[in-house]
């Protein structure tokens, strides 16, 4: 293909990674362990809601159903919600809708690869915030961003993703009332740490979109179903650039029913957090190893020697997680999704003999 053809902004683009996988205990992809079909209630009321299913037909263009299920479980109007595959898709909407070539968006940094990556497609460029030492915000950094650049687009990750920080609530308010343009605000982990949500503020602020996700704690990930809240003319904004028919029809039956039952699911959500936990304590004892708190479903760790070796001995021992080997921003880093006490021990017995 002569590259030429190619849009200039990919020309040189590198592409978000994800890895093969070939191991038995896959944890790099923050992923729920939980089957939600293994809740008998709920797959009950899939198999009896199949019978109405018609699949020969395109799925409602906005996921009706799927809106006032959302609406119910977060307390907002149905017409401040857009619903779309995944938190993946419904970044691309957003800023595809408000981006230009030139904007800069700002970002902290490290974060969320796909809010750079987008953005860079569309020709955007990124003013980066680095956190301060322990992978903790820099909030001063951020106003001042905010206040120096006015950017197209602030981009917050709360909790923050590979790191597991959380900024308060009243910090986000504080870049809200500086922007004067768009505050994005990414919850994808918020069902974890149960706190801190800005979504009871988009009333009050024109400017900030907030993307959630049934993908994590609601065990989701392979239906894809991302949403995104914001005020009734922002929703209709970014709906101008959406597929018509963009969330299938599947997805929309079986979604409502799982948000249902969420009190059933959040029992599990609850058992995860409580071995988190566990996990972090086990860490923070291995010499040579840092491990960073977190309110989500992972945990950052970095270790001062044998990173190849570490990550081959998780390989020979069937076990997947995320690893960031050239990274300057997080050296010799792995980021560790936590599921069952099985896996973590194999997990933890790993790092202590590599280490000890």
């Amino acid at each position: 293909m002569k590259t030429e053809w190619l849009r200039k902004t990919i020309k040189d683009f590198e592409p978000y990674f994800v890895a093969p996988i070939a191991e038995k205990h896959v944890i790099n992809a923050n992923e729920n362990y939980f089957n939600v079909l293994s809740i008998p209630v709920v797959k009950k009321e899939l198999v009896e809601a199949l019978d109405t299913f018609k699949p020969q037909l395109y799925p409602k263009p906005m996921a009706d159903n799927l809106r006032k299920a959302i609406s119910e479980y977060i307390g907002c109007d149905e017409d401040e919600i857009i619903c779309g595959n995944g938190g993946d898709e419904m970044i691309t909407y957003l800023l595809n809708t408000f981006l230009n070539p030139g904007d800069e968006i700002v970002v902290h940094t490290p974060t969320f690869d796909m809010y750079e990556l987008t953005g860079e497609v569309l020709g955007a460029t990124a003013v980066k915030v680095k956190d301060l030492t322990g992978y903790r915000r820099d909030r001063e950094g951020i106003l001042e961003a905010v206040k120096k650049y006015q950017p197209k687009m602030t981009v917050i990750c709360n909790p923050n993703n590979p790191t597991g920080d959380l900024l308060p609530a009243s910090f986000i308010e504080e870049v809200l009332k500086a922007a004067e343009n768009i505050v994005f605000v990414d919850e994808a982990y918020m069902e974890f740490a149960q706190k801190e949500s800005v979504i009871g503020l988009v009333k009050k602020y024109p400017n900030l979109v907030v993307l959630r996700t049934l993908s994590k704690a609601f065990g989701l990930a392979g239906m894809r179903c991302g949403y995104l809240v914001a005020q009734k003319d922002l929703i209709e904004a970014i709906a101008k650039v959406k597929a018509p028919y963009n969330l299938n029809a599947f997805t929309q039956l079986f979604a409502p029913i799982v948000l249902k039952h969420r009190d059933e699911i959040f029992k599990v959500r609850d058992e995860i957090v409580k071995e988190r936990n566990r996990l972090y304590e086990e860490l923070v004892k291995i010499p040579g190893l840092t491990v960073y708190p977190s309110c989500t479903n992972f945990l950052l760790v970095q270790v001062q020697v044998k990173h190849e070796e570490i990550f081959k001995a998780l390989k020979a021992n069937d076990v997947l997680v995320k690893i960031y080997r050239n990274s300057a921003e997080i050296p010799n880093g792995y980021r560790i999704s936590v599921t069952t006490k099985e896996v973590d021990d194999i997990l933890l017995s790993v790092f202590r003999k590599e280490l000890q």
